[in-house]
């Protein structure tokens, strides 16, 4: 006999309980608060697409889902209003959430240590950023820093491809 296998598409489920959801709620059957709902179910989503990509050996996986679920945590914190995020810390919160999806990828190799480099960099501009936002820097400061030194992010990337290139080829064995 020939079975074949039925593939479950997760996704798909997670649609048909969210439109059915929202259906109840504009009929008047249940009232849901959809921020509150929807944010942390694209949490799951981005957790689960996160757990793939290492189980997988996936970066394009990691990396994505890591930015989901960091947008959707952002999100989320927005909507609750326990802390205080208005719509300009977006911009800054961007620069964190692309440097920690880098080191999620650093983290499935941690021979693969270039992405370090634009994992920090941009988490130190992003969290520069965030604090003038909230007034513990000047943005006068962190600009005349980021006009200054960015030539340093040229040089890293620059060592970064050199030392990779040395690292990934191996030296030959002389044949007798």
């Amino acid at each position: 006999m020939n079975y074949t296998r039925f593939k479950t598409s997760w996704f798909g489920i997670l649609l048909i309980i969210f439109g059915a959801a929202m259906l109840m709620d504009r009929l008047g059957v249940i009232n849901i608060d959809f921020a509150n709902l929807f944010w942390p179910l694209m949490m799951i989503v981005g957790l689960m697409i996160v757990g793939k990509g290492f189980a997988s050996d996936k970066r394009g996986k990691i990396y994505w889902g890591t930015v989901l679920f960091m947008y959707s945590l952002f999100f989320l914190m927005r909507s609750i209003d326990t802390f205080e995020l208005h719509g300009y810390i977006f911009f800054p919160a961007s620069f964190l959430i692309f440097g920690i999806a880098f080191f999620m990828m650093y983290l499935t190799n941690l021979k693969d240590w270039p992405l370090l480099i634009p994992a920090v960099v941009l988490c130190f501009i992003g969290s520069m950023f965030i604090l003038t936002e909230y007034g513990f820097l000047y943005k006068w400061e962190v600009w005349d820093i980021v006009r200054l030194w960015w030539p340093i992010i040229l040089i890293m990337f620059g060592l970064a491809m050199l030392l990779r290139r040395k690292c990934n080829s191996s030296p030959s064995t002389p044949q007798p």
